[in-house]
């Protein structure tokens, strides 16, 4: 097994390693991590709401819909079937 020799001059020069980043890298971490969640909570609500809004906008739109559907069909049969009205002109 080859060992590698260490130059002492490397080694004077180089700065102490330190085991973990400062307590200022965490807080700037932290809080940038803290302000992008409360962004994100406040994009994912607004998208919420604009989803129900737009259900709510949709289940309108299909009650209108078969309600016009249904109108259409009565309307349609009481053009060809005489009602009370017709009869009542008719004899005189």
């Amino acid at each position: 097994m080859m060992r590698m020799k260490k130059s002492s001059t490397s080694a004077e020069h180089s700065p102490p390693e330190q085991p973990f980043p400062s307590a200022r890298y965490f807080q700037i971490h932290f809080q940038y991590l803290h302000e992008t969640i409360g962004d994100l909570r406040l994009q994912v609500e607004k998208a919420n709401q604009q989803i129900a809004e737009m259900q709510l906008q949709l289940q309108l739109n299909q009650t209108r819909e078969n309600a016009r559907q249904s109108d259409s069909g009565k309307k349609t049969e009481s053009r060809f079937e005489p009602g009370p009205s017709n009869v009542a002109d008719a004899a005189y």
